[in-house]
């Protein structure tokens, strides 16, 4: 998909076509996609979230219900 400028303002591209790359356009300006980051216990901390550490099942015990 590769449009233009001059094309792309001028109106004779697709609908279509101009809404993709004004999208993708919009994307880059917005610096991409960012990736989600998982939540250490400061972080939920800090959040008001409280944050209980379990230690870990020893095995042959039930760890479920």
């Amino acid at each position: 998909m590769a449009i233009n400028a001059a094309r792309l303002g001028s109106g004779w591209v697709d609908k279509k076509d101009a809404r993709r790359a004004l999208s993708r356009l919009e994307r880059i300006a917005e610096g991409g996609r960012t990736k989600a980051v998982k939540a250490s216990p400061d972080m939920l901390a800090a959040a008001g979230i409280a944050v209980i550490e379990v230690p870990p099942a020893v095995e042959g015990e039930l760890t479920h219900v």
